[in-house]
């Protein structure tokens, strides 16, 4: 069987066109799918985009529609990054408060859904900076919890509404669908095909 992990949320309309495509009518409240491209079963599962990257990186799920910055931090290689999907765009950044005149250079703790990523972008220069690992909303714990948070900026409005300005943008992300680097790719291929097609032009 091949296993598909399709996200929740915000991307759950994009979720159903490619369910729809490989034969499965996704519906609330049901999370898991059964349908069959020719003699290959195929199993969907309804989940949220962390654990989507994280099952895709450890096999447990053979293709995955999530998130960069998710498939970054779990360490998922964009050798298996099979198509972009661009449910949205957004940066990732390093934000402080805007009355910290502080250089970025000076920050000693950093709340953020990315420990993993932070630590690889934040390299030598912040090496002693505390990294804070929280599940989301890190900008509400600037400055009073910590110096500095790194997240995702997409339109700036929720940094804005919390008196935090960016003081380095690291990269663009967008969304992908990835397959596991433990399975084959050439047995994967015919439903990843199906899937690049609902994903065309969506962004």
């Amino acid at each position: 069987m091949i296993k598909v992990g399709l996200p929740k949320g915000r991307m759950a309309r994009l979720s159903q066109k490619i369910g729809s495509a490989l034969g499965a009518e996704i519906k609330s409240p049901a999370l898991r799918y059964k349908t069959k491209l020719d003699d290959c079963s195929i199993g969907i599962y309804l989940l949220k985009a962390p654990d989507i990257a994280r099952l895709v990186k450890i096999g447990s799920l053979d293709i995955g529609l999530t998130g960069d910055e998710w498939l970054l931090e779990n360490g998922v290689s964009p050798d298996c990054w099979y198509v972009e999907a661009g449910s949205y765009i957004a940066s990732v950044c390093l934000l402080m408060a805007d009355d910290d005149g502080r250089s970025s250079d000076m920050v000693r703790s950093v709340a953020t859904p990315y420990p993993n990523l932070a630590r690889t972008l934040l390299g030598t220069a912040l090496s002693c900076a505390r990294i804070m690992t929280v599940s989301g909303s890190s900008e509400a714990l600037v400055p009073d919890v910590c110096d500095a948070c790194l997240d995702l900026v997409e339109t700036g409005d929720t940094a804005l509404s919390n008196g935090l300005l960016v003081r380095k943008v690291f990269q663009r992300v967008t969304t992908h669908v990835a397959r596991s680097d433990r399975a084959d790719p050439d047995v994967l291929g015919p439903v990843l095909k199906i899937i690049a097609s609902a994903t065309e032009g969506w962004s």
